[in-house]
């Protein structure tokens, strides 16, 4: 989703060409996280690691473990995903791009899902991410994700 800014002005100059390059990034970015959020509705792990420059990325999880290597996030995808029949519910809100430079921006938002486990249990979370994406010439892959549990477990921890 990306807000317009109503303090763009119509013209020419170079502020225009500029906002229109960040208006681009910007949807491009959401594109290539709308195809990261359709990868886990599909519960395609093959099709989510496509998503991740595999050779760059390091992390945070909500339970403040670090990842740094594609290995670690790829060993809790995996099991995550093995885990799930189906994921019921899941919505973004709060979405919001900012463009650093042609090649880098950082994408925040918050999220509530609820995930039906094969083992008949039920899931619910929500919470609070932050995505690193890099422009490479396989298109806008995420270097890094960080995210927050506001979930009742992480309201009893804190």
């Amino acid at each position: 989703m990306i807000i317009p800014n109503p303090s763009r002005r119509h013209g020419a100059d170079q502020n225009d060409t500029t906002m229109t390059n960040t208006d681009q990034i910007e949807a491009e970015v959401i594109y290539a996280f709308r195809g990261l959020v359709g990868a886990a509705e599909a519960l395609d792990a093959s099709a989510y690691f496509d998503c991740i420059d595999q050779e760059k990325f390091s992390g945070l999880s909500a339970d403040g473990k670090a990842w740094h290597s594609f290995s670690d996030l790829e060993t809790v995808i995996t099991n995550g995903f093995d885990m799930v029949q189906k994921i019921t519910f899941l919505e973004f809100s709060n979405l919001k791009v900012t463009v650093i430079n042609p090649l880098t921006a950082i994408l925040v938002n918050e999220y509530q899902q609820t995930i039906l486990l094969k083992n008949g249990g039920t899931v619910q979370q929500s919470g609070g991410g932050v995505q690193v994406w890099s422009k490479s010439d396989d298109g806008w892959k995420l270097v890094s994700i960080g995210a927050s549990d506001a979930s009742q477990r992480a309201k009893a921890v804190f």
